[in-house]
């Protein structure tokens, strides 16, 4: 809400009042009994429209963040029992204070439900509400910005394994708004691994393969090519991930997950980098820079296809993108009180600008299939509002995206129809070969997930991870 005075004619935002947890003591209890007595229709009537994967449902809701609390650069991972903390964060553009309640459920090694009643995997509350939320501060763009940091004291975890976070706006708890995706590891198996170069002739140049090997003395297994399973994704991507890998060669106390061509990912070329941490002059060259009223909007110089074969390599994010601000926010001496008050608020979360970000691929002619606009920012999706359209009077591709001050990373992809197969993945609808190319010296993370299901478990038991990298191992 907005305070004006006419005296001083000058505008202040008064905060809403928090919502108080004590309003709605009683509705943790009456979930777990419910649950207790065996009445699911009450949850499964929320995951209407739900999807199993790293999504924004509603256009209102951006820069949606999710990493280990204090590390923005990292994998939604931690341990069982452990101390780290996840952290989700995001903005609400509309600038009025909702009601968002989130809860998690536990899922297989395929991102499907795993069957386990919330209370085999949650000490604490089946359902929760995010309470720490604040308005921006002297931005041109208004919005609220909310953030949650879990496992806490209402909502635990006592299982390992995959997990769906998933957020809901009280107004309507039947239609999800924010789902993203963490795992939770028991460290019972030491893993190692190599990237290289793979051995098939035709990938040698443009791919990058993954040997694991997996120490098993912790783990009571009979039947490790039953009860073992690994997934390997690439810079924190989902959609082209190699999952359900069986070991292929057993010893004594250990299993090898080593193939020719199975678990190989194309290695694709450095990220493009996108600098607007300042609006004054931003650190990617810019054809203009305008204030649009609620919002800045800048267009940049056009980029131009790396198709070339040549392979460059510099500093990149591997898709990621992080939030921040170089430019100061002009401080009225007047108005020390409230910058007393504010002071704990200046920083890129609650004063970063919104900018209509303008994209420009230049190919000279326009292409057969559709262009998109790929990376962190996109979910690594290719969603309708980044696909690009071809703009004949200048003889390139544009693109636009609503983005908070920060350092991104992007590609430019191309549309295809997937590849024969009878389980395409999501990864198989695109192609870089035009627009960006593949290089098998690309500087790429991975990350190796194994899981194990004892014979007669009941759910897939995420027993120990390693992360790479294409440089270093």
């Amino acid at each position: 809400m907005t305070h004006c005075s006419v005296e001083t004619l000058s505008c202040t935002r008064v905060r809403a009042p928090r919502y108080k947890r004590t309003t709605f003591s009683l509705l943790p209890l009456l979930w777990v009994f419910l649950l207790s007595t065996g009445v699911p229709s009450l949850l499964t009537a929320q995951d209407e429209n739900l999807k199993f994967i790293d999504n924004t449902y509603v256009d209102y809701i951006k820069t949606v963040r999710f990493h280990l609390n204090g590390v923005p650069h990292s994998y939604p991972l931690i341990e069982l029992n452990g101390s780290d903390r996840l952290q989700l964060s995001f903005d609400d553009l509309t600038d009025e204070v909702r009601r968002y309640s989130y809860k998690y459920i536990h899922c297989d090694q395929d991102w499907q439900p795993s069957g386990l009643s919330p209370l085999e995997y949650n000490k604490g509350y089946s359902i929760d509400y995010l309470e720490d939320y604040d308005f921006s501060l002297r931005t041109l763009k208004e919005y609220v910005h909310y953030e949650l940091v879990f496992p806490n004291r209402n909502m635990e975890i006592n299982a390992s394994g995959n997990y769906l976070l998933v957020v809901y706006d009280e107004e309507d708890e039947t239609i999800p708004v924010i789902t993203r995706r963490f795992m939770v590891q028991e460290k019972l198996a030491g893993v190692s691994g190599r990237v290289m170069r793979p051995a098939q002739i035709d990938k040698i140049h443009t791919h990058q393969e993954i040997d694991l090997t997996v120490n098993t003395k912790q783990l009571t297994v009979r039947a490790p090519m039953r009860e073992l399973r690994a997934t390997v994704i690439q810079n924190n991507r989902w959609d082209n991930a190699v999952s359900g890998i069986i070991p292929n060669m057993l010893e004594r106390e250990a299993v090898r997950f080593d193939y020719q061509g199975k678990v190989s990912f194309r290695g694709g070329n450095e990220y493009r980098n996108l600098d607007i941490r300042s609006i004054r002059s931003p650190r990617t060259e810019m054809a203009s820079i305008t204030n649009e009223g609620d919002y800045y909007a800048m267009m940049m110089e056009a980029d131009r296809p790396r198709d070339n074969g040549t392979y460059i390599g510099y500093f990149d994010f591997n898709g990621d993108y992080i939030n921040d601000r170089f430019d100061q926010i002009g401080i009225n001496l007047a108005d020390s009180i409230q910058i007393n008050e504010d002071f704990g608020r200046f920083n890129f979360d609650y004063n970063g600008e919104y900018i209509e970000m303008t994209f420009v691929l230049s190919t000279g002619t326009p292409l057969d299939r559709d262009v998109y606009l790929f990376g962190g920012f996109t979910e690594n999706q290719l969603k309708p509002e980044f696909r690009m359209v071809w703009n004949d009077l200048i003889g390139a591709y544009v693109g636009r995206a609503l983005l908070k001050q920060g350092f991104y990373n992007y590609h430019y992809v191309v549309e295809q129809n997937p590849a024969n197969s009878t389980t395409p993945r999501p990864a198989d609808r695109f192609t870089y070969d035009i627009t960006e190319g593949s290089f098998d010296e690309t500087e790429n993370d991975y990350l190796a997930l194994i899981y194990w299901r004892p014979i007669g478990g009941r759910y897939d038991r995420l027993v120990g991870t390693k992360q790479m990298n294409s440089n270093t191992d």
